[in-house]
This record gives structure tokens, sequence and C-alpha cells, in this order.
């Protein structure tokens, strides 16, 4: 433990340091050459409010979200993804601003979280359109196929649904270029690893595409079942169809096959109806795929509307060879679409009107509720207003969200000694979900900004979810605050340091995994008070000297929970997650170094004595080096060093890391 933090000392905090001095420094910075900004191409999809005036115009872009989440909104762009060497949507997010990845082998392979936010994840969104089960996709979305990742930390993402709101919101935007341009990248390394694409796209006068396919498998480390391939296809586009009527298209199709890693000690081992040792399991195949249409109709200079429409579908053939033998088909798919309406009703002011809807339809089950039919409509109404007043900007807004349920099952299980069942849920309505949010930017001078938001709402318990005891569990009411400084100096670069505060009055958590006689696995909750505080740094320096730049990324925070007339610690919640890089190029020689360090915390899922484990504690230190070479340098041959420290650190217990690893690759942009 006290070898880490002294990693965590040697490596995080200089990092953070010699950002702050280089920005605080900026010895003659040399003045940039006026350029000719390049003509706009109108692109849908984004959720993004770090953007500038020129970019924040909300006829062009109704799904801007707040722009008083600027503090809690961390980017990750392409480049990041390049250097960082990462391959899929999971591993592209990894480094993001308190960003806590939770690595198993089961049937969800990672889980992605900030804040704490568990049970219920943060929402994803693909293209803006958000997704309701889609745990089970990023663990393999090629990073190829991906031009951003937004992430929205606080839970005030309204625009982003139909959801509650109070969740944080993933959303991923397709790969996009502005000049013809074809990149081959393949790679190669530890556990017979190889992975491969080709992404070609360009703009034109009215629109832009970009087409892409990609391919990935491993054999994984001897004798853990944990085999992986998978190969996809993706593309987007977009065209000005008028002068008033823009349409854009994405699609991608995802297929493959991999095992469910088998678990190691301490986590279940016996007996053998229960255990994840000796049960071999894989999807075979496993696919997803999907299409989003969406469409800008501007009807004059002070109104606009945009609809989307889409829909997703994943088929998992599950199989089980024995403990004991078991096969089911896990497929489902989704419907969504959305009208949002904006207007100017002055200069300074503009009101958002939106209808949202999204119909799920899983008829067999998948994860742990196979067999149970699953059939959910979501509706949503969202209001946001928005006014400027010079330097401040004002916005208030409420969403309310409803669903109707068709057909929703919990698991009824025959546990030994109880019975923990719950009825069958068919043709009911939830209550009404109600998010209400209201949200400051002060400009205090060009350079330094202001921030402070709130939301406030209500959260649905899983339908039919079982409680320790058997009963029912209670509605989770929130309570979000923001606010923090942020600095951007085209210079230097840009830094942020916030805080947030959550309150969760009868928050909904896990509280342990089970197992039926039969070895069917199931999950019990229960409702506790928690309250969750920190603080959010980060900051991104310009290129130096033309030779390097850095970034740093911290997140401190404190997560209690109300249990038996006291305050406790939550003990699943890492207190400090950390990041920090340089990214250095000199003439045809590029070196990034990057790492991670997550403090120590405690968990009992998969836990064969059913005790909390330690967990976490750990730097995770990677490298990527490369040579460019040609005409224009096009050709780069790299090395890519994972987890250089070789620790076996776990963030699940059972699931230690594989250790270190090192792949090799050639790219070609052309």
């Amino acid at each position: 433990m006290h070898r880490n933090r002294n990693l965590l000392l040697s490596f995080v905090v200089p990092m953070t340091a010699v950002a702050l001095a280089a920005a605080a420094v900026g010895d003659e910075p040399v003045a940039p050459q006026p350029t000719a900004p390049p003509e706009r191409v109108l692109r849908l999809g984004e959720m993004l409010v770090e953007a500038s005036p020129l970019d924040r115009d909300l006829l062009q872009k109704p799904t801007l979200e707040s722009e008083s989440l600027e503090i809690a909104t961390s980017t990750v762009e392409s480049e990041d993804i390049r250097l960082q060497d990462a391959g899929t949507l999971s591993e592209a997010m990894d480094y993001s601003t308190g960003m806590f990845t939770e690595r198993r082998g089961r049937k969800e392979k990672t889980l992605s979280s900030f804040r704490g936010q568990i049970y219920p994840y943060p929402d994803f969104a693909l293209n803006g359109v958000w997704q309701r089960s889609f745990w089970e996709v990023p663990s393999f979305l090629p990073a190829a196929a991906i031009e951003r990742v937004e992430i929205l930390r606080s839970g005030g993402a309204i625009m982003v649904g139909p959801n509650s709101g109070l969740v944080g919101a993933v959303n991923v935007v397709p790969r996009r270029f502005d000049e013809p341009t074809t990149i081959f990248d393949v790679q190669a390394g530890t556990y017979e690893t190889f992975r491969e694409s080709v992404v070609h796209g360009d703009r034109f006068d009215r629109g832009y595409y970009t087409v892409g396919a990609s391919r990935y498998s491993t054999g994984g480390p001897e004798n853990a079942n944990a085999a992986e391939r998978y190969g996809s296809f993706f593309g987007t586009g977009g065209v000005d169809v008028t002068h008033g009527l823009h349409l854009e298209l994405t699609g991608f199709y995802l297929t493959g096959a991999r095992e469910l890693r088998l678990i190691e000690p301490p986590g279940i081992t016996s007996p053998p109806a229960k255990s994840l040792s000796n049960r071999y399991e894989q999807f075979d195949p496993s696919t997803s795929y999907g299409g989003i249409t969406r469409a800008l109709f501007q009807h004059d200079d002070d109104s606009s509307t945009e609809v989307d429409i889409g829909y997703v579908r994943r088929e998992n053939n599950y199989e089980r060879a024995n403990s004991p033998a078991n096969n089911a088909e896990e497929i489902d798919w989704e419907y969504n679409a959305g009208i949002i309406h904006a207007h100017n009703l002055t200069d300074d002011n503009t009101l958002r009107v939106g209808l949202q809807y999204n119909h799920w339809v899983c008829p067999d089950g998948k994860r742990d509720f196979v067999g149970k039919r699953m059939d959910v409509e979501t509706g949503s109404v969202v209001v946001m207003d928005e006014h400027r007043f010079d330097r401040l900007t004002l916005d208030a807004g409420v969403r309310v969200t409803r669903s109707w349920y068709r057909d929703y099952t919990d698991n009824s299980f025959n546990i030994t000694g109880a019975n923990m069942g719950t009825h069958p849920i068919q043709d009911e309505w939830a209550d009404p979900a109600i998010t209400g949010t209201f949200g400051a930017k002060y400009q205090v001078t060009k350079p330094v900004a202001l921030y402070s938001h709130v939301a406030v709402g209500t959260l649905d318990s899983p339908p039919g979810a079982v409680a320790e005891d058997g009963g029912s569990i209670d509605r989770e009411q929130r309570l979000i605050l923001d606010g923090g400084v942020g600095l951007e100096d085209p210079r230097l670069g840009s830094a942020k340091l916030g805080g947030f505060l959550t309150l969760r009055e009868n928050a909904i958590l896990l509280s342990e995994t089970k197992y039926t006689e039969s070895g069917q696995q199931y999950n019990t909750y229960a409702n506790n008070d928690v309250r969750q505080y920190g603080l959010e740094f980060e900051c991104r320096s310009v290129k130096f000297c033309n030779l390097f730049s850095l970034f740093a990324t911290t997140t401190v925070m404190d997560s209690e929970r109300y249990t038996d007339g006291n305050w406790e610690t939550y003990k699943e919640i890492p207190n400090v997650i950390a990041t920090g890089g340089v990214y250095s190029a000199y003439g045809p020689v590029d070196v990034n170094l990057y790492g991670k360090y997550v403090s120590g915390f405690e968990n009992k899922r998969f836990a064969q004595d059913g005790k909390y484990h330690d967990l976490g504690d750990f730097v995770d230190l990677n490298m990527t080096a490369g040579v460019s070479f040609g005409k224009e340098k096009a050709t780069r041959v790299y090395c890519s060093l994972k987890n250089m420290l070789d620790d076996e650190y776990s963030t699940v217990v059972g699931y230690p890391e594989y250790g270190f690893q090192a792949f090799i690759g050639l790219q070609h942009r052309m």
C-alpha cells in the first residue's frame, strides 16, 4: 500500500506541478499567426458544453447541455485515443477525470463510472441518442470509430434522455474528418493479441462522410478462458439537403465471440454449482448493430427543430459447457425517437422544448435475468430556457419522465431458508420521475469563468427489485450541487477546479450477489441515505516549445451512507482517482507517458467467503513511443507498453489484472 502511495507522489503530483508551473510561467509566448477560419459543416449529436460562443448556437445544436455544466464536463479527443493507444470505448474513457473502471470477466466485461455513481451506472448515448441497455458494448466498440467521447459527470444532463437526468452521461461522437483522410493501423502483442483498423473520411461543400472497419482478437492468458475476437463496420455522414434542412446518418455493426473469464481466488470457487472458477462460458456469436438518423430543420433566423430516430439491436448467444450446462439467446433491441424545438424569444434568450421516446424489448431476458421477458416504453418531456446577460448566462430546466412496463420481472428464487421472490410486473405505470435544474456561468475576465449548477429530482428503484429482507425498494431522491472556476488561455492551456455535493435519500445500492440452488446468479438491493462530496481538478497545457504538452486530473471525494443510526464509510468507492501524462515529440520521434492512481477500496461481490476484500490502491503506468517517416511523416512505427509496473491489482474480487503487456504496431495516414 505504501509503495503505491509513494509511486503516486513520485508520478502524478510532479506531473500536476509541472503542468501548473508551465501554465504559470509562459515565457514570451509566440503570438499565433492569424488564419482564416475554415468553413463550418453542421454536425449533430453533440451534447458538448465546452464550446466557444461561435460553437454554442442553440438553433444549430438544440441538444447542447447547460453551459454552467462545463465545470463538470470532460472530453476525450481522437488524438488522446491515438497517443494512449486505446483500442475500445472503455479504454478511451479510462484516463478521463475521476473515471473508475471495474474490470471483470462476466457478461459485462467492464463497468465505468465517476463520482461513485453506481447502481444505476451513468447513461450512454450514441451520437446524442440515449441507450437504455448498453453496458456490454463499450468493452468492444472500436476506438477507431470515435471522434470524441463527451463525459458529463454531473447529474444535470437533462437534454440526454429519456432518463431521470440524475446519473451523468457519456456521449460517443462518431469519427469525422475535414479533409480527404485514410488511416490504417495494425498491431500485435502479448497473449497473441491482434488489432487492425482502416478509416476513411472526407468533407465536401454540403456535407461529410466517414466509413471504417476494424478487427480485434486475443487468446488471453493460458487456462483463463479469456479468448476474444470481434470485427466491426461503422460509418457516419451528413448533408445539407436544402438551405434549411440538414440530414445525418450514423450506423455500426459489431460481431464476434468472447469467452467469459474464469474467476480466481478469493473469488467464488466452490461448491461446483456456484463456482465461477470451472464454469466454461462464452458468447458465440455476440453481435450488436444499429443506426441513427437525425434531421435539423432551420425554420427561420429565430427557430429550428431537430428530430432523431434510432434503432439498436444486441444479440448474444450464451453457451455454458458445464456447472451446469446451459444455453440461452440473450437478445434485446430498442427504438428511440425524439423531437426538440428551439426558439429565440429575444436576441439573448432561447427556449427549448422537447419530447423523447424509448421502447426497449428483451423477449427472453439477458445477463442475470435470463428467461424473464422485458418490454418497457419510456417517454419524457423537457423544457430548458437560457438567458444571456452580457458576461452572465443563466438557465433553468425541467424534465418529466414516465415508463410503461408492459412486461418486467425481477428474479424469483428458491433460496434455501428464505423466499426472496417478487411478482412479475405487467401493464403497469411507473411513478413520474421529475428533475429540475438551475445553472449559472459568469465570465469574470476573458480567461476566467465561474460556474454554479443545481439539480434535484427522483430516481426510480428497479421495478420489482429484491431487498435484502425480501421487501420492496423505496424511490431515491437526489440533490446535486456543482460549482467551480475555469481558466483558459490559448497561449498556455486550460484548467478547472470544481466541487460537487450529492445527497441521496433512500439511495438504491447493490447489497449482495447471490446464487440459487441451481447456480443462477441474482442481486439484492438496499436503501441507504448516501452523501458524496469532493473536489475535481483537471488541466491541459498547449504544446510548449513545439516539443511537449501535459495533462493532469485529480478527483478527491468522500462517500458515506447512513446505516443503523450512524454515518459509515461507503467502502465500495475509492476516495482518490488521479491521472497524468506527457505527450512529447521531437523530429520524427514521439514518446508519451501516462498513468493512473486509484486509492484503496473494498468489495465483497464474487467473494468466496462473502466478506469484504481490499481492492484498488494501485498505480498503472503506461507508455507509447513511435517513429514517423516517409512523405509528411505519414507512416509511424510504434510500441505500446501497458502496466509497466507489472502490478496484478484488482478492481473486482477474483479478477486481477494481467500485468505487464507489450504491443508493436504500424500506422499510416494518407
